[in-house]
């Protein structure tokens, strides 16, 4: 086993690092994101991460035919990762875990006390749902 999770205690995380974000990107990632990916939420479940409540979401811009947005995002899942970056998930979007003192450029604030790992959703391409458009 590479990792223990208490899904219950991940479920129940709340606090200032993990409020929802009201930016028009944000807002597009929370209304896209699960019809979108349901394969990953599906994972997300099982970890008993809620997917409204991210550490982080990070809009990376237009992809190259500009016809979807590029996210990346964090959540914190308490429990134990005993590997530093471990891939869980790699289709349409990946799925990696880092320990908390990974030297990975990842984000990795949180106020879940330890023991806890971030689990990072890489490679996720939106639609834009949104009446109001993006600056770029």
């Amino acid at each position: 086993m590479d990792y223990i999770v208490d899904a219950q205690a991940t479920a129940a995380y709340a606090d200032s690092y993990n409020q929802p974000c009201g930016c028009i990107y944000c807002q597009n990632y929370q209304k896209t994101f699960a019809d979108a990916y349901p394969e990953v939420v599906q994972l997300l479940r099982e970890f008993g991460v809620p997917i409204h409540r991210p550490l982080e979401v990070m809009d990376l811009f237009w992809n190259p035919a500009r016809d979807n947005r590029r996210y990346i995002s964090y959540y914190s899942v308490k429990g134990e990762l005993f590997t530093d970056k471990l891939c869980l998930y790699e289709k349409d979007a990946a799925v990696t875990l880092y320990q908390p003192n990974t030297d990975a450029p990842i984000y990795k604030n949180t106020g879940m006390e330890m023991p806890y790992f971030i689990l990072e959703i890489s490679d996720i391409q939106l639609p834009w749902a949104l009446p109001e458009a993006p600056e770029d």
